[in-house]
């Protein structure tokens, strides 16, 4: 076989074996090129709330806090509290918090959930540990064969001596003006 019939293998092979992780990394790569708009890895929510609680704050107890705990739907657990201002309490819990004006006994319900594929995805992305980072070392090394194998696949004009040398030209001369502009 031909070196070039060696590149086609390689470049398809690799090509299919990486199919997956390259669909991960992308959706991943679209969602944290965007967390200035939004959290890639959770969804909050904010619900307004009344509990029934004490006025004054010596007299918040915690016994008290879980009783009016009771009468909010679907609340998470109860894990602890905290007075910011002497006028407000907050509570956490195991989905979330609440911070609740004591003057009124009004507030918000604060929900903390993880996207389920995304969030899992960008722990994969960006925090390679153990054997996978280590398959990501090789799939970063296999997107360079996947590269430099493409290069060379097709002859002639439509190849890499061709308009290809054009389109790979222009393909590094993006992220090189993103570096000066950026710079």
């Amino acid at each position: 076989m031909s070196w070039r019939g060696w590149a086609r293998v390689l470049h398809r092979d690799l090509g299919y074996f990486f199919a997956g992780v390259v669909i991960i990394f992308s959706v991943s790569g679209l969602a944290v090129n965007h967390a200035a708009d939004w959290d890639p890895n959770f969804q909050v929510d904010h619900l307004a709330i009344k509990l029934n609680l004490p006025t004054d704050k010596v007299a918040v107890t915690e016994a008290k806090v879980r009783e009016a705990l009771t009468t909010v739907a679907q609340c998470g657990e109860f894990r602890a509290i905290d007075f910011p201002t002497p006028y407000q309490i907050k509570i956490f819990l195991s989905d979330g918090s609440m911070l609740i004006s004591l003057r009124d006994g009004t507030g918000i319900y604060e929900t903390v959930r993880r996207r389920p594929f995304i969030y899992a995805a960008n722990r994969l992305h960006l925090n390679p540990k153990g054997w996978w980072l280590a398959f990501s070392d090789i799939f970063a090394v296999a997107l360079l064969v996947i590269a430099i194998t493409g290069l060379v696949l097709i002859r002639g004009r439509k190849g890499f001596l061709g308009r290809g040398k054009w389109l790979v030209g222009a393909g590094v001369l993006v992220p090189l003006l993103a570096l000066l502009l950026y710079d």
